[in-house]
């Protein structure tokens, strides 16, 4: 999973240096190094995404496990939510 998400972190990352040359509208590989750098950024930003996902999505399922136990020890139903 972290590969697909780094892949697709440095295909936004090139694709935002490609709309900022043509916004400035400047010749599109004006300065390669830009690329590879937005690439390294996006791919960078991409992995994290994923981790982040991955641990929130962790989080979630505790909660949801202890909120669960808390309920079946008081033996009534879930309170609303306000």
């Amino acid at each position: 999973m972290g590969v697909s998400g780094a892949v697709f972190g440095a295909i936004i990352g090139v694709g935002v240096q490609f709309y900022s040359n043509a916004v400035r509208k400047l010749p599109v590989w004006q300065s390669p190094w830009e690329h590879v750098l937005y690439a390294g950024i996006g791919a960078y930003a991409g992995t994290k995404l994923v981790e982040y996902t991955d641990k929130t999505a962790a989080e979630v399922d505790e909660m949801i496990k202890m909120r669960a136990e808390k309920n079946n020890l008081k033996g009534g139903a879930v309170p609303p939510l306000q």
